[in-house]
C-alpha cells in the first residue's frame, strides 16, 4: 500500500510545535487539574489514616494449662487509664473450664471502681473436662467496652483416663 509523503516543512513544523508546548506555561485547565489531582491523594491518605487509627488494637491472649479438676488462681490484668468509679466488669467462662464456687454459671457481672494503672483481677478457675476454654473479661465505663482474656487448656489424666 503506498504511503503518501509528508509535506515540504512537516518536520520543522511538529518540533517547533512540541518544543514550544514543552516551554509554554500551564494553562489553567493544567493547573486545576493538578490541583485536584493533589486534593484527591490528600484526602485518600486522610481517609487511610483516619480508618487505621480507629482500629482497635488487640491486646495479647494468654495461656494457660491447667490439669483436670485442678483448680488455680488465674490472673487477669486490667489496665486504666484513669481511676474508673461504678466500672462494669463482666466475666464470661467458656468451654472447658469453670469458676470454682460459680459453676453453673457462664456469665458473671458486677460493678466496682478501678484505679490508675493496672488491676490484679484474681479468679478461681477450675478444669472440668479436657479440652479448651477461656475467660474473658469485659469492662464498661462511660459508653466505652474494654476486653481481657486468657484461654485455657485442660490436660487429661496421664495413662489416658478421664475421670
Amino acid at each position: 500500500m503506498p504511503v503518501i509523503e509528508p509535506t515540504k516543512g512537516f518536520e520543522d513544523r511538529v518540533l517547533t510545535i512540541a518544543t514550544t508546548a514543552a516551554r509554554a506555561p500551564a494553562t489553567r485547565r493544567q493547573m486545576s487539574t493538578w490541583w485536584a489531582a493533589g486534593l484527591g491523594a490528600l484526602a485518600a491518605t486522610i481517609a487511610s489514616v483516619a480508618f487505621l487509627w480507629k482500629q482497635p488494637v488487640p491486646s495479647p491472649v494468654a495461656s494457660v494449662e491447667l490439669a483436670l479438676h485442678e483448680s488455680r488462681e488465674v490472673s487477669l490484668v486490667i489496665d486504666s487509664e484513669r481511676e474508673l468509679d461504678g466500672a462494669k466488669i463482666r466475666l464470661y467462662v467458656t468451654g472447658s473450664v469453670a469458676l470454682a464456687g460459680f459453676e453453673q454459671q457462664p456469665e458473671i457481672v458486677w460493678e466496682t471502681s478501678l484505679l490508675q494503672g493496672a488491676n490484679l483481677l484474681s479468679l478461681p478457675v477450675v478444669g472440668r473436662t479436657p479440652g479448651d476454654g477461656s475467660v474473658v473479661a469485659e469492662i464498661e465505663h462511660g459508653g466505652r467496652t474494654r476486653r481481657t482474656s486468657v484461654t485455657l487448656h485442660v490436660a487429661s489424666l496421664p495413662g489416658g483416663d478421664t475421670a
